[in-house]
């Protein structure tokens, strides 16, 4: 869950202002520094929130979503192989999957610095995702389930196959963490995200990643090459069977790199070019193909 304020974010304040951020309200911030469980937990702050807004409204106009490009669309191939899921990405089948590259700064669409790659494909029973993360400097301590991974380094995943306003969330970091969540949001009639909370009680009970890794994480004295993560999520653990072809689902795919002595990338796919990575409404188009 997370929100590039002019390169600063999260809940560290030397984020915001001393290492290049503009100190521009961070929408998740509200979320995230709240006490995290795995109980069911709705988190509503109106006052808060009330006070977020006016102090985003202040800093900069939110632009029209009407004013902005389209998201993006991409076609996921239905494909057919045998894989072990152990971060490798080896098989031949990977080779035919769809590929999202390169990636942008969230918000203003600015070039990535360092490469992102995403590969997806799907079949009869699960959705397929390989990531690909060029890092010179990996960044990552935290390997307990739900952790604050994007304190560090993570790629995610948005993902609905139905409304807007409610979808999964899911997270995986360089040492092999996992996040998972159900996020409910709510949107103005302009399509802008509001506010959202979230039931992070929900677990992907059945799905499988493992990570492939060259470098040695927290240690910014040397140079690393690269992170990647091996993902297999069941349509049964999105509530859904599988998709057919020609089925279209909403959903976006997120970076967050850090460099030391660099600001904080925040990297999608699909730009929202609105504050935050949770605007649904900009999500890109999934494609199910043959």
């Amino acid at each position: 869950m997370s929100r590039p304020p002019s390169q600063g974010e999260h809940w560290h304040p030397s984020d915001n202002i001393a290492n290049g951020g503009s100190g521009w309200f961070d929408w998740d911030l509200v979320i995230r520094k709240t006490r995290r469980t795995k109980s069911k937990l709705h988190i509503v702050f109106p006052a808060v929130w009330a006070l977020a807004c006016a102090s985003a409204i202040a800093a900069e106009p939110t632009p029209d979503p009407k004013t902005l490009p389209a998201p993006k669309r991409v076609v996921i191939p239905k494909l057919h192989g045998t894989i072990k899921i152990d971060g490798n990405l080896t098989e031949s089948v990977w080779s035919k999957a769809a590929v999202l590259q390169p990636f942008y700064e969230n918000e203003d669409s600015g070039k990535e610095r360092e490469h992102t790659e995403l590969r997806l494909w799907y079949d009869d029973a699960a959705l397929y995702l390989g990531w690909i993360c060029r890092d010179i400097d990996i960044q990552a301590t935290f390997t307990n389930r739900d952790s604050k991974f994007w304190e560090e380094e993570v790629v995610e995943m948005f993902i609905t196959p139905k409304a807007l306003n409610k979808y999964f969330e899911l997270q995986w970091n360089p040492l092999g963490g996992v996040f998972d969540a159900i996020i409910t949001n709510t949107m103005d009639a302009s399509g802008v995200s509001k506010a959202f909370e979230g039931d992070w009680s929900f677990t992907a009970k059945n799905m499988k990643s493992a990570v492939k890794l060259k470098g040695t994480p927290n240690d910014s004295n040397d140079k690393d090459e690269y992170w990647q993560v091996e993902v297999m999520i069941p349509f049964a653990d999105l509530g859904q069977p599988a998709p057919k072809a020609g089925d279209v689902w909403r959903g976006n795919f997120y970076r967050f790199n850090r460099t030391k002595g660099l600001p904080v990338e925040q990297l999608s796919w699909s730009p929202t070019r609105l504050p935050g990575f949770h605007q649904p409404s900009r999500f890109g188009l999934l494609e199910f193909g043959q």
